[in-house]
């Protein structure tokens, strides 16, 4: 398989995942799908824009849904799942669109201002033949030319009641915060006990201000604690938390390692869809992929997805590398 054609084998089930994901959240869209698990609204955005930029429909229906939707939204931890400057530019772009149509200091990045930028833009939506004649200035103001789109006002409030959907029915609840992503976490995760550190990784939010938002449920009642040597583990009485729900501690969604597996397939995206890598010869495209799978690797495991530890020498890695790729997609399925 050629990179060519690596991708379009993962850009396909990417967007038709995306689609599939925002459909069942508020978004003008329709699907047959209905996931148990319990979906990360900032990790999914995160994912949405960068595999969106072969999909122009798909990225202005999230942003008509970020604006119809927008005090369900964490800014702060939208911002926090940011792991490079691709990321922060195309969540700021996004987040100043918004806000022209919804004013909101919140929503504004320190760039977000009249000034000009210097430099030259990058089209948003790769290998687009339509040239952007009024582009649009919020994302001009962070290096992408982007046409000029209104909100169309079709997306909706996401359901509460869907299991996907738990993390906007807690932060109904408890509030857009660490303590909602907490709860959310420990609610949803098979582990019996989690150290702060191990609930930060999902929730998104940093050591500290997850510790804070955990002694103060527990201080409350509502989570419990026991200390393993100098290390504090935490647990969450499912029964009570269900009931309060009006579930049975079976039917409470299933948790997935979003931001680790996105930010993952993120990485992947952006080398597949870099054509600069179709001018390499057979080896030395097997030996960048070698350490792009080095780095996306340990998120991968982490997130669940299987991986074959065995590796072939040279030019033939490519093969691993397609098995690779494959199975990181198919972790969406």
């Amino acid at each position: 398989m050629r990179i060519s054609e690596l991708r379009s084998h993962l850009r396909a089930p990417l967007l038709e995942f995306a689609w599939d994901q925002w459909a069942q959240m508020g978004v003008f869209a329709t699907s047959q799908r209905a996931d148990r698990w319990a979906a990360d609204p900032e990790a999914l955005l995160l994912f949405t824009f960068e595999v969106a930029r072969a999909d122009a429909r798909l990225f202005d229906e999230v942003l008509d849904w970020l604006v119809v939707n927008e005090r369900l939204v964490s800014v702060q931890r939208l911002r926090n799942l940011c792991r490079d400057e691709m990321d922060r530019s195309l969540v700021d772009a996004s987040l100043g669109w918004a806000a022209q149509s919804r004013p909101r200091a919140r929503l504004l990045s320190p760039a977000d201002s009249n000034k000009p930028r210097a430099g030259a833009d990058e089209p948003l939506l790769r290998r687009s033949r339509m040239r952007v004649t009024r582009p649009d200035e919020a994302f001009r103001r962070h290096g992408w030319l982007k046409a000029t789109t209104k909100p169309n006002g079709k997306s909706s409030a996401p359901n509460l009641l869907a299991p996907i959907n738990f993390a906007f029915r807690l932060r109904q609840i408890l509030g857009v915060g660490a303590r909602a992503e907490a709860v959310r976490v420990l609610l949803t995760s098979d582990a019996p006990r989690m150290t702060a550190q191990e609930i930060a990784e999902s929730a998104g939010y940093a050591k500290r201000n997850v510790q804070e938002a955990l002694t103060a449920l527990h201080s409350s009642g509502v989570i419990e604690t026991v200390s393993v040597g100098n290390e504090q583990r935490f647990s969450i009485p499912l029964s009570p938390w269900a009931a309060l729900l009006s579930l049975s501690a079976d039917d409470l969604p299933q948790h997935r390692a979003w931001p680790q597996l996105f930010h993952a397939l993120r990485v992947l995206m952006r080398w597949v869809e870099d054509e600069q890598h179709d001018s390499l010869s057979d080896y030395m495209l097997a030996s960048e992929a070698r350490t792009l799978a080095d780095e996306i690797t340990p998120e991968l495991r982490y997130a669940g997805v299987h991986l074959d530890s065995a590796a072939r020498a040279g030019a033939d890695y490519w093969q691993d590398f397609i098995e690779l790729a494959s199975a990181a997609a198919a972790a969406l399925a």
